[in-house]
């Protein structure tokens, strides 16, 4: 993105400027001082949370290790489901009063209709998404409100996915208002004609998760696909956001590695056994010491040497500016395969992969996953969807636990809840107990979730 070396010194201005504020205040929220530019808020609101989420933590150690995109090396507690209390607090205190708070900042302030408002919103519904896919039913309509943020209730999760489908349909026709983003759009550099197609492309997503569920979302589904000019339509328009420099700034995988000296996954034997013949290996996987790639299967013991199976590729590991990608015009296509039956889009999808890494699918390897769809459509599709989510671990993890495929993700040997299966969620964060009890309380009651906080009813979503 152009002027994004601008992150640290705008995060700067914000902190400066939030220093100042008049501490007898208190009814003031101090995530928007008067003084700053809603751009400078915005860029704190896309740039927090999408480094969480794709981080070493949410991403690698949960979402994605549990999607078995990676599978841990040393430290492989969590490879057992043995997770750590403490990271749940801090991805669902950082989720709400990070860039929630910094969004929901932008829409009290910002002119209603503007882009400004509507691109505050469309990340706002991304970022709720993903909550609500992690931990289910989650404080939503009282969240973000200053008079009941502190005791919040939970809304259930067909009420929140109603809200955002409304509210990413509410954002995709605001665009095209006369104000700039500004420097703070590290997403689009201010094309808000692309900004309109992500929140209809989200709003697709979202549709496609819970069509089952809710005859009006399936309808709904088809009228938004009938038009795909209105959706992101090739790799140009992908919702991505990319990073200034090799410091704390770099990419949150780089940074794990070379910033906080941590080298603790590699690529899944899971992954690599599904990509044996895939021209995408190379960029996802590095060769081991023998010089051919094998993946560690997730839950087992520490391989000896750590250089006998493969490295997460350099693409994601060692490249301080790769992208980080918040939706593709490949997962477009593969919601148009899924939601159309459409095998076309489904050989495209997969081709709009590889090209998004640089890549073309040869016609012997279109041929073959084609033949993967003639024998059983929907098996075919999300695998190969799950394929190219790599580096999304939360988009993963939810396309796992929506339809089981792939097939062989399966729970690991060693899994402290023997028998279980793969976690069906994130644990609630301790602080709720003492903070909102009586309503973490009814929630867990609600989806039946059980004494390890792994597991329960499935995903209101769920096939």
């Amino acid at each position: 993105m152009k002027n994004i070396k601008i992150w640290l010194m705008l995060a700067v201005i914000m902190l400066s400027s939030g220093c100042d504020k008049d501490f007898d205040a208190i009814n003031t929220n101090p995530n928007l001082p008067e003084n700053v530019p809603l751009t400078n808020v915005l860029i704190s609101g896309i740039s927090q949370g999408v480094r969480r989420t794709h981080g070493a933590s949410m991403n690698m150690t949960y979402a994605g290790l549990w999607a078995q995109h990676y599978a841990k090396i040393q430290y492989i507690d969590e490879d057992y489901y043995d997770f750590r209390p403490d990271a749940f607090d801090a991805h669902w205190q950082g989720l709400y009063t990070g860039p929630l708070a910094d969004l929901q900042a932008i829409l009290d302030r910002a002119p209603n209709p503007s882009n400004m408002y509507a691109a505050a919103l469309t990340m706002k519904c991304y970022y709720f998404s993903i909550i609500t896919d992690m931990w289910g039913n989650v404080p939503y309509t009282e969240a973000l409100n200053l008079e009941r943020a502190v005791k919040p209730k939970y809304d259930t999760q067909a009420d929140i996915y109603a809200g955002l489908v409304a509210d990413l349909k509410t954002a995709a026709n605001m665009f095209g208002q006369s104000d700039a983003l500004g420097v703070g759009d590290i997403i689009y550099g201010g094309d808000t004609g692309k900004w309109k197609k992500f929140a209809n492309s989200l709003r697709a997503r979202l549709l496609n998760r819970a069509k089952h569920k809710n005859a009006a979302f399936a309808t709904e589904l088809q009228a938004l696909l009938n038009n795909p000019g209105d959706l992101i339509a090739s790799n140009s328009e992908n919702a991505r956001i990319t990073y200034p420099d090799a410091t704390v700034n770099s990419n949150p995988i780089y940074s794990n590695k070379y910033n906080d000296g941590r080298n603790d996954h590699a690529v899944s034997k899971t992954l690599v056994d599904l990509m044996a013949t895939d021209p995408r290996l190379p960029v996802y996987a590095e060769v081991n010491n023998a010089g051919i790639y094998v993946g560690q299967p997730n839950g087992t013991v520490e391989p000896n040497p750590f250089s006998a199976v493969s490295s997460i590729g350099k693409a994601f590991r060692d490249n301080p500016a790769a992208p980080s990608w918040l939706m593709t015009y490949a997962e477009v296509l593969f919601i148009i395969a899924e939601a159309k039956n459409d095998k076309q889009a489904y050989l495209d999808a997969i081709a709009a992969s590889c090209a998004q890494h640089g890549i073309t699918a040869d016609s012997d390897f279109l041929n073959a996953a084609g033949a993967q769809y003639d024998t059983d459509p929907l098996p075919a599709v999300i695998t190969q969807k799950w394929i190219a989510l790599f580096g999304d671990g939360c988009e993963a993890y939810s396309e796992f636990r929506r339809t089981g495929f792939p097939s062989t993700v399966v729970e690991v040997p060693g899994s402290i809840h023997p028998g279980k299966g793969v976690p069906r969620r994130f644990g609630y964060p301790v602080s709720e107990t003492g903070n909102n009890k009586a309503n973490l309380e009814s929630a867990i009651q609600a989806q039946n979730i059980d004494n390890t906080g792994l597991f329960g009813n499935k995903m209101w979503w769920a096939l």
